[in-house]
């Protein structure tokens, strides 16, 4: 009689620990992943030509970490003479740099 006491007790605190167990794991289980730092500020230099252009500096993905990359002028090809920023776009999976264009 005093072992069914027992078992039962157990029973009961199993029953009230398993959802507290049950979350604490599911909890763990999933990641976040964080968005780059904010962009840096940068002191643009004078171009070089008429034809260069800004290209802004901005983070990229190495693993799990966020790496600057320093901004730069490029020389427009004929036909163009703007360039469309890149920047970070929100998917399911964590933010995927999408990279700039000339336009």
């Amino acid at each position: 009689m005093k072992t069914m006491k027992n078992r039962s007790k157990v029973w009961v605190l199993a029953a009230l620990l398993l959802p507290a167990l049950m979350s604490g794991c599911a909890t763990t289980a999933t990641t976040t992943v964080q968005g780059p730092p904010p962009a840096r500020v940068e002191v643009i230099p004078a171009a070089p030509s008429a034809r260069h252009i800004w290209i802004p500096g901005h983070y990229v993905r190495r693993g799990r970490n966020y790496v600057w990359v320093n901004g730069f002028y490029k020389v427009a090809p004929p036909r163009y003479n703007a360039w469309a920023a890149g920047h970070w776009q929100q998917t399911r999976r964590g933010p995927v740099w999408v990279e700039g264009h000339w336009r």
